[in-house]
């Protein structure tokens, strides 16, 4: 009888043992892929803005347009090297990549000037593309993009 309780002790153990295991070491489901079309669409609706944004100009402002216009075509060509591959890229901290972020956020802060009467909707949101996101923003976009799917969000505890 003990023989029996110990090879059955025994056995429970080890299955106790293999399971955690196996769940301690599974596998996740891939998120890239649901990171990667965020990404995506998030990048699609920032050219659509700028051609709306640049259509809307042609009329007033047809130099502002045209820059509009020349960066959306930069930005369709980027987007074309990155797919072949291309791993071709400016550090943040360089002065060229600084020089042309400058640029573009006085090119959104120009056009959204010149929106703002006709097209208000179009120059809040070129206003919004030129303030730079703190972590706790960008951390209060991903939720509420999560609650939008429908995703369920846990809260992180500081301990």
């Amino acid at each position: 009888m003990k023989l029996a309780k110990k090879v059955f002790f025994g056995l429970a153990v080890s299955g106790i043992i293999v399971f955690l295991s196996s769940v301690s070491f599974a596998q996740m489901e891939p998120a890239a892929g649901k990171d990667l079309s965020a990404k995506k669409a998030k990048h699609e609706a920032r050219i659509k803005l700028l051609q709306d944004s640049a259509t809307a100009l042609a009329q007033t402002n047809p130099d502002l347009a045209k820059k509009l216009g020349d960066l959306v075509n930069e930005d369709a060509n980027r987007s074309k090297e990155k797919l072949e591959g291309s791993k071709e890229k400016t550090a943040k901290d360089s002065p060229e990549w600084k020089a042309k972020h400058e640029a573009r956020v006085q090119l959104y802060k120009d056009a959204a000037a010149a929106l703002r009467l006709t097209r208000p909707d179009l120059a809040k949101s070129l206003d919004e593309m030129t303030v730079p996101k703190t972590e706790m923003q960008k951390a209060v976009e991903e939720k509420n993009e999560k609650e939008e799917v429908g995703e369920k969000v846990e809260p992180k505890l500081d301990k």
